[in-house]
């Protein structure tokens, strides 16, 4: 037999096709490990944004309901017979809507660092329950200088809450606490359209009220009472409930606070510092695009405030229909202004894009209030839609500029000084607004 033979395999030296192969392996382990941690992130952050959506942004909307409701109503109240029962000139009238603006431009700033510098509960809940007790005892008011020292006094105290002229630059500062500036657009708009259902739902309790039949008070007293109590009992349940800070929030797990306040940092950078800087206040004064937002903002007030102190007025001389019937009309643009802003500000988030949105609610604005002064008085149904145009565009315009200047502010003193400072200089256009229409 032949002898067998041991064969001997060559040894095979990995090539570098092999090497290569190992090395794509492990690169693409890598890449599906970051997918998943990836997923794993945006899995975690969706919940703990949707747990401060649940816990922050209603009670924030209803305040905002309830500011706006307070200071506003006074247009309802005209309709009312307050103009007549308080002997009040057209002029004395307008006076009395603008003094509102004028506290709030001297006191919105002051209010707005207070808060920065202590609790926002706290110091939201106090403002709150001031603003409430003024708004409710405007029943009381007998002539000019009693209407007008109320509505001076509720300027004051909402100067610092947030809710537009007043209540608004802080809820602004407070949001910025929370969520990231891609965040920030569509929880704005949110926030704000509640001051165009504050509009709607304004009109259908001035509607209620004027069934009221009494001698007791007159039917804008009642206004006044019922629209005012509210606000009072929510500020006590404010201070309680609503959390200061991603920090200090006890709703939170102590993973969820970590994670809420880190992404903050990663999304602001070296500038999302809570400590207080001087040095950032001084920087908003110095910078020439805080007098352009200010100047901005100006034009968009004037228009939003015009329409939201008259427009019960400007329906009312739209046709002969009754009191009650103008201030349920009044309801339709309103709501109308709170869906189409919701809108604006989900796609103005959506696409992370600011000035687009600004411009074409700027354009629907304008092209409301041209339409308000080609058409001929006759023209009820016209007018009417020409109203509702005009009310969905200035209140649609305003949540996206509020966004947008607020994300161009790194540092949250920075932030916190300068939505207040361009609101509060902003709100001049409130004054403006109470002495254009004539009617």
């Amino acid at each position: 037999m032949a002898s067998e033979k041991a064969l001997s395999l060559p040894k095979i030296e990995p090539s570098e096709n092999i090497h290569q192969t190992k090395d794509n392996d492990k690169n693409n382990s890598l890449i599906i490990e970051s997918e998943y941690a990836s997923k794993e992130r945006d899995a975690f952050t969706s919940k703990l944004v949707g747990k401060l959506d649940r816990r922050i942004l209603p009670l924030l909307c209803v305040l905002y309901l309830l500011s706006y409701i307070d200071r506003s109503n006074i247009g309802n109240a005209k309709l009312d017979g307050l103009e007549k029962d308080l002997d009040l000139t057209k002029s004395q009238y307008q006076w009395s809507l603008s003094i509102f603006y004028f506290s709030y431009v001297l006191f919105d700033l002051p209010s707005n660092i207070i808060m920065r510098r202590w609790r926002p509960s706290f110091w939201l809940g106090i403002l709150m329950f001031f603003w409430g007790t003024v708004a409710t005892a405007m029943a009381a008011s007998k002539n000019f200088a009693s209407i007008a020292s109320f509505r001076f006094l509720i300027g004051l105290f909402e100067a610092g809450k947030c809710l537009d002229t007043r209540f608004f630059p802080g809820v602004i500062y407070f949001m910025s606490l929370w969520y990231t500036r891609q965040e920030y657009g569509c929880r704005i708009s949110f926030f704000w359209s509640f001051s165009s259902l504050a509009g709607a739902f304004g009109g259908l309790i001035a509607y209620g009220i004027s069934q009221i039949s009494t001698s007791t008070l007159k039917t804008w007293q009642w206004l006044f009472i019922i629209e005012g109590i509210p606000t009072i009992i929510l500020a006590l349940f404010t201070a309680w409930y609503l959390p200061n800070s991603p920090e200090t929030a006890k709703f939170l797990s102590k993973e969820e606070r970590e994670f809420a306040a880190s992404r903050l940092v990663d999304d602001a950078g070296a500038s999302h510092n809570h400590s207080w800087s001087w040095r950032q206040v001084i920087s908003v004064f110095t910078d020439w695009k805080t007098y352009i937002y200010m100047a901005i903002y100006i034009t968009g007030t004037s228009a939003l405030q015009g329409v939201t102190l008259f427009l019960p007025s400007i329906v009312a001389g739209l046709g002969t229909w009754s009191a009650p019937a103008a201030q349920a009309l009044t309801t339709p643009p309103y709501f109308l202004a709170f869906l189409v802003t919701v809108m604006v500000g989900w796609s103005s988030d959506r696409y992370f894009e600011r000035a687009y949105h600004m411009m074409a609610t700027n354009a629907l604005g304008l092209f409301g209030f041209v339409l308000l002064i080609l058409l001929p008085p006759t023209n009820v149904t016209g007018n009417y839609i020409a109203a509702c145009i005009v009310t969905v565009g200035v209140y649609a315009n305003v949540a996206v500029k509020v966004a947008w200047f607020n994300n161009n502010y790194g540092g949250l003193t920075r932030r916190a000084v300068a939505s207040a400072a361009i609101v509060s200089v902003g709100t001049i256009g409130g004054a403006i607004g109470g002495q254009i229409y004539y009617g």
